[in-house]
């Protein structure tokens, strides 16, 4: 049992579980999802892709001037053992994209880059312009050998910024699965 600060005894932490009202099944175990490529490559047709991007399950490259790398957004859910995790890409400047491919077999810990987030992620809008999110300045930071870097937006006043800062409930993290899950 876990104890609180003043030594009563707290909730419990447990495993994310709940019944989807979409589809009646129940759905076990914290929400991972993840974006096949940036939002960028979306925009180029089938055509375009094959001639002038370059995607592979870590990387993408877009008329050789474009680079992204893809890293690990999460999301605290209270009370949940584990994070709502997001599979996010982040553009890279060249210099830092060349960097993180030659030493990606190493242990990176300690070292990071900026990069701009470069997705879409259903529930998240920019508050002015109700476009869905792309291009939030972050942090990237690369971590041991072969694993890909964690991903944190800079300091805005963005709802995506105060949810990895201050963590979401469990209704929350219920909603946004059924949004990726079951699109309307």
């Amino acid at each position: 049992m876990a104890f609180n600060w003043f030594g009563a005894a707290a909730d419990p932490i447990k495993s994310f579980e709940f019944r989807c009202d979409r589809c009646g099944g129940i759905h076990s175990g914290s929400p991972s999802f993840a974006n096949e490529a940036p939002y960028s490559y979306y925009e180029l047709t089938n055509d375009e892709r094959t001639t002038r991007a370059r995607l592979t399950d870590d990387t993408c490259v877009i008329d050789k001037d474009s680079f992204f790398i893809r890293g690990t957004l999460e999301i605290p859910i209270e009370d949940a053992e584990d994070p709502f995790c997001w599979g996010v890409w982040v553009s890279q400047s060249e210099e830092s994209f060349k960097r993180y491919l030659e030493t990606f077999q190493d242990d990176q810990t300690g070292d990071g880059s900026f990069g701009w987030l470069a997705i879409t992620m259903p529930g998240y809008r920019r508050t002015a312009s109700h476009e869905q999110i792309e291009h939030l300045a972050c942090n990237v930071e690369w971590q041991g050998k072969g694993q890909r870097p964690l991903i944190f937006p800079h300091e805005c006043d963005h709802p995506l910024y105060t949810d990895v800062t201050d963590g979401i409930t469990w209704d929350r993290a219920i909603e946004l699965a059924q949004m990726v899950m079951h699109p309307q």
